[in-house]
């Protein structure tokens, strides 16, 4: 198939299998109920089972979202396309009992090219955060219900220079855009004529950021070889807007907007543009040691000030967010008749703290992961199985741990970007 068309139909596949990504479910967690809902951090299939490092990789077998100046590791003569398909588990425990969750959604889709020896670019569409919860509690008079639903999705675009040997700068543009919605409701069981109180917050999201990158490779012989990277997000203003109603009512509604009939109270009803949700400023670092085609080690921080971000909804506290994590990927002889000796086996672990504080309680992150590559043939083309399993937990004496697992299929398609075709 000519080189045009197999990017048109790859673009087409994109945009087809994009349509499921807006009104998915990726979370059941109550912490997803402040801010923008439950962060996407994560990188693609080789920095997923590394422990999400990447700002230090540079790879020419993959992409890597976590630093735009890993484009330069693109062959000038290959064009990459990668999307993937996440299954969950979520199991939430407290001292009211234990509830498990599961499902399945797309999770992404992006490409990647060269447009000179010099110049490489990626397009793509990842979710940026997402909100889905729903529990109840009762203090003995008042039955209390929550309810959370939505997702942020961005698409980006990204570019990566070299302007000096063993050095590239990149920076990526996102596009955020969606809704996330968070419903309280109060019913008074032992009063059948009371009326059912709700209160509905629905944030809109629709702007740019940006991203900025840099990687510096030193050689340290023929086979051996250090790379640094560095990113950063400026802190940015975002436009939307903030939609918060107070109504009552006698039944609920069927189409999430509270009762049927509603009566809104338009005194602790508000409309506006949304003034206090900013973008948290960001710095990572990331280092990472390559031993020909059969050792990668890789280590990053990060770090986002989330704590100078203030949320439109009275019930958000914010913290300055962390993360520490460390990968490695080992394979036994990339030139192997043996497939097994082919494959690549990758392992890491990641410790950090989430952007949410609840009370005086923050919130700790630990998980770890582990990945093989499924080389097709000889080619750069592959399949990789991703495995997580972590713990959120707060850290002072709130009464909830959050458990999850993760399986994520990754599949990796490489073309070549300017091959010419001969027929018979």
């Amino acid at each position: 198939m000519h080189k045009t068309n197999r990017f048109y139909v790859l673009l087409l596949l994109a945009l087809l299998t994009s349509t499921s990504v807006f009104g998915q479910k990726r979370t059941y967690s109550p912490f997803s109920r402040y801010g923008v809902g439950e962060l996407n951090t994560t990188g693609f299939g080789q920095n997923a089972a590394m422990g999400n490092t990447g700002i230090g990789l540079k790879s020419d077998n993959h992409l890597n979202i976590l630093n735009p100046a890993s484009y330069s590791g693109i062959d000038t003569m290959s064009f990459f396309f990668e999307a993937g398909i996440s299954g969950f588990s979520q199991e939430f425990s407290s001292g009211e009992g234990t509830e498990t969750y599961t499902n399945v959604d797309f999770s992404y889709f992006a490409m990647g090219f060269p447009i000179n020896r010099k110049i490489h670019a990626s397009l793509g569409l990842r979710p940026f955060s997402n909100s889905g919860y729903k529990f109840e509690f009762s203090d003995g008079t008042n039955l209390n219900k929550a309810i959370g639903t939505g997702n942020l999705s961005t698409v980006y675009g990204g570019i990566s220079v070299q302007p000096a040997k063993n050095l590239s700068l990149g920076a990526h543009a996102s596009y955020i855009f969606g809704n996330i919605q968070h419903t309280t409701f109060i019913e008074f069981p032992d009063d059948n004529a009371a009326y059912k109180y709700g209160v509905q917050s629905e944030l809109h999201a629709s702007d740019f950021f940006f991203d900025l990158g840099a990687q510096y490779t030193h050689q340290i012989s023929e086979e051996k070889s250090m790379t640094v990277g560095v990113t950063y997000r400026p802190g940015a203003s975002l436009n939307g807007d903030f939609q918060r109603t107070v109504a009552k009512g006698t039944s609920y509604s069927e189409d999430g907007k509270l009762f049927s009939p509603s009566y809104i109270i338009p005194e602790a009803t508000d409309t506006s543009d949304v003034s206090g949700f900013d973008m948290a400023q960001s710095i990572g670092i990331g280092l990472s040691y390559k031993k020909g085609d059969q050792l990668l080690l890789a280590a990053d921080y990060t770090m986002a000030n989330w704590g100078d971000v203030d949320f439109p909804d009275s019930h958000t506290q914010t913290t300055n967010s962390t993360q520490l994590s460390a990968g490695a990927q080992y394979t036994p002889d990339s030139r192997s008749q043996n497939y097994l000796a082919r494959m690549k086996y990758r392992a890491g672990l990641k410790f950090g703290e989430e952007y949410i504080q609840i009370g005086d309680n923050k919130i700790n992150n630990f998980g770890i992961t582990f990945g093989i590559g499924l080389p097709y043939n000889r080619s750069k083309t592959s399949v990789n199985l991703v495995f997580e399993y972590g713990t959120k937990k707060p850290t002072g004496n709130l009464d909830m741990t959050e458990t999850y697992g993760k399986v994520t299929l990754n599949f990796t398609f490489h073309e070549f970007w300017f091959n010419k075709w001969k027929f018979q």
